[in-house]
C-alpha cells in the first residue's frame, strides 16, 4: 500500500541519492583542486619562478566552480540517455557532442571567472583559451561525472526496490508526504490521524507528528480498509492503538491512545464506539 502519496519512494530515493552524489563530487573536485594548487606553488618554488601564491588557487577553484556547476547537466543527460541495452545508439549520438559543449562552457566559464577575480584584485588575467589542451581533461571529467551519477542512480533504484520488498514483508505501508520529506509509515505504526486545517496530522507510534496536505475524509478512505475508525469529525483512530475509554457524559468518551495521547469519541459516531469496545480492539 502506498496510499498517502501518489509518487511512491522511487523518486524520493533517486533525489536523495542524487544530492548525496552531487555533494560527493563537489567535495572531491574542491579537494583535488586545492591539492593541485599547492602542488603548482611547490613546482613554481622549485623552478625559481616568481608567481603570486594566490594565483594557482584562483586558477584551480574557478575551474572547480564550473565543474560543479555543470555536473547536474551531465547527470540529466546521463539519465535521459543512459548507457543501457537498446539505447547505445542514442548514447553514442548524444554524449560525444555533449563533451565538446561541456569543454566550451567549462573553459569559457572559468576564463570569465578568472578575469572577474583578477579585475576585482586590480590585476589583469593574461591566460589564453587552450581548448585542445583542455579537451582531453574535460572529456575524462565528463566521463567520470557521468559514470558516478549513473552508478548512484542504479544504486538508488536498487535501494527503492529493497524498500518495497521490506514494506511487503512487513505489512502495508502508508506514504506520508510531509513537505519535501516522504515518510513510509507501516499502517500499524499510525496511532491516529487528526484534521489540522488544510492538513492531516499523523500521530505515529514513535512520537512523530508529520503533516500532509490532504483532507481527513481522503485519508479515511485509504485507512478504513485497515480497520481505522472515525471517532470525531476531526479524528481517525487505529483501534489496535487504543488503551482505554473514559465516559465524559452525554454519550461522549475520551480515548486514551498508545503513548499517552488522547482523542475524542463523539456520540455522533456510535459505530466507532462499538468497534472500540469489541474484544479484539486494543483496549
Amino acid at each position: 500500500m502506498t496510499s498517502g502519496e501518489q509518487s511512491g519512494t522511487s523518486g524520493a530515493r533517486r533525489r536523495q541519492v542524487f544530492w548525496m552524489t552531487y555533494a560527493g563530487i563537489a567535495a572531491f573536485v574542491v579537494i583535488q583542486c586545492l591539492v593541485n594548487a599547492v602542488s603548482r606553488n611547490t613546482e613554481f618554488h622549485w623552478s625559481g619562478q616568481h608567481v603570486d601564491p594566490r594565483e594557482p588557487f584562483v586558477w584551480e577553484l574557478t575551474s572547480a566552480a564550473m565543474t560543479i556547476a555543470l555536473a547536474p547537466a551531465v547527470a540529466w543527460l546521463g539519465r535521459r540517455w543512459p548507457p543501457a541495452p537498446g539505447r547505445w545508439l542514442a548514447f553514442a549520438l548524444v554524449h560525444p557532442p555533449a563533451t565538446v559543449a561541456y569543454c566550451l562552457i567549462h573553459v569559457g566559464g572559468f576564463h570569465l571567472l578568472r578575469r572577474a577575480v583578477y579585475l576585482a584584485a586590480g590585476a589583469h588575467y593574461t591566460g589564453k583559451l587552450q581548448l585542445l589542451y583542455e579537451y582531453p581533461k574535460d572529456l575524462a571529467a565528463y566521463a567520470l561525472i557521468l559514470w558516478v551519477f549513473w552508478l548512484g542512480d542504479f544504486l538508488a533504484r536498487r535501494w527503492s526496490r529493497a524498500d518495497e520488498t521490506r514494506a511487503v514483508r512487513g505489512g502495508p505501508v502508508f506514504d506520508i508526504r510531509d513537505g519535501a520529506t516522504l515518510i513510509r509509515a507501516p499502517v500499524t505504526d499510525i496511532v491516529a490521524a487528526s484534521s489540522a486545517g488544510n492538513y492531516v496530522e499523523f500521530h505515529l507510534a514513535d512520537g512523530r507528528k508529520p503533516l500532509m496536505r490532504a483532507t481527513l475524509s481522503t485519508v479515511e478512505g485509504q485507512l478504513s480498509p485497515h480497520g481505522f475508525v472515525r471517532t470525531h469529525r476531526s479524528w481517525l483512530i487505529n483501534p489496535l492503538r487504543v488503551r482505554g475509554l473514559t465516559a465524559e457524559g452525554s454519550g461522549d468518551f475520551l480515548i486514551t491512545l498508545d503513548g499517552g495521547g488522547e482523542a475524542p469519541l463523539s456520540r455522533r459516531f456510535p459505530e466507532a464506539l462499538q468497534t472500540l469496545r469489541a474484544p479484539e480492539a486494543g483496549a
